[in-house]
């Protein structure tokens, strides 16, 4: 799994490169734009780095200050490198990537999207366009109680975030649920997972070939090191969620069998459970079959539901939820 770009494509390199370069009253050293570029997938060593400079300054207005204690290189007073003729299609896609994109972006890349951010901002107010009012109009609401999404730390964000772009391995110190003290792991990152207001690290710890998920605010600390992660055959993220282990599940499935009231009847007409649900009459209920992962959020719905809903099959999951509810109201007893 590499998610690098071909450090042979020059051009693109030689972009991004200038898009780091900061205005006259800042500087950036070739070390700098080596470390910069290798975050954001150039792996690049300084002698390439300096040629590069020397060829683009022929073109561009950009300059070194090789007369300082610490050499430097920055864009020449009132020069830039603006994204030309930005029409308002593209300034509005740049803004919602901004508005929708940016808890899952590393933080290397997001550094280098400010100019680009603050640019399609502007050509947005630029015109009395209704287009230009789209992200006024459009929102993404989370099911479900809102909840505040946990605090990560800063430090810890940007190496996991840089782990993954190298695809090195991380030397961290995670805190679990159980309450027990923190514990040293060596990690193998292989993704980045939003769920809700909670992310998870998607990785293996030391050389365990089960992937398993890690709540990035338990992280204590984080360090990157040198080795290469080892990616497990055939992984694929995609497929790793497909098989319900963001809904905190074993992977299998289960032949689902419940008995719905009419009004979770129109829900699930409108919202099947899977793709094979079927529905029909019972008396003054309906019946529901769904082959289903077998999750904690399947439980978690299901009694979220209250009397609107009754589990038939399987037998094992219809008494785990009996048991809960009576546990429940144990709790209300007077």
């Amino acid at each position: 799994m590499s998610g690098k770009i071909d450090s042979s494509d020059t051009l693109l390199r030689q972009w991004e490169m200038l898009r780091l370069i900061p205005q006259s009253a800042y500087r950036i050293t070739t070390g700098e734009l080596v470390s910069r570029l290798e975050s954001l997938g150039y792996p690049v060593t300084q002698r390439t780095v300096q040629r590069d400079l020397q060829k683009l300054s022929v073109n561009f207005p950009i300059s070194c200050d090789e007369g300082s204690t610490r050499p430097g290189w920055f864009w020449m007073e009132k020069a830039s490198l603006d994204i030309p003729n930005l029409s308002i299609s593209d300034a509005l896609s740049i803004k919602m990537m901004e508005n929708y994109l940016t808890p899952l972006l590393p933080t290397a890349i997001l550094d280098s999207l400010r100019g680009r951010f603050d640019l399609a901002e502007k050509r947005l107010e630029s015109v009395n366009n209704p287009l230009t009012r789209w992200t006024d109009k459009i929102r993404t609401v989370t099911p479900g109680q809102p909840l505040q999404a946990p605090a990560i730390a800063p430090d810890v964000l940007s190496v996991i975030q840089s782990a993954l772009v190298n695809e090195r391995q991380i030397a961290a110190r995670y805190q679990g649920r159980s309450g027990k003290p923190a514990t040293d792991f060596t990690l193998h990152p292989l993704a980045l997972v939003l769920r809700g207001p909670i992310s998870y690290l998607v990785a293996r710890a030391f050389e365990y070939e089960d992937v398993r998920l890690y709540a990035m605010h338990r992280f204590e600390a984080a360090t990157e090191t040198e080795d290469r992660i080892v990616v497990p055959p055939n992984f694929d993220i995609d497929d790793f969620i497909a098989t319900g282990a963001l809904n905190f599940g074993s992977g299998e499935t289960i032949a689902l069998t419940l008995r719905v009231s009419l009004a979770l009847k129109t829900t699930l007409m409108e919202s099947p459970l899977s793709a094979d649900m079927t529905l029909t009459e019972d008396g003054d209920r309906f019946r529901v079959h769904a082959e289903v992962p077998n999750t904690w959020q399947l439980r978690w719905w299901i009694q979220s539901q209250g009397p609107d809903v009754e589990v038939l099959e399987p037998d094992t999951l219809r008494h785990q939820i009996m048991a809960s509810v009576q546990e429940t109201l144990a709790l209300y007893k007077v």
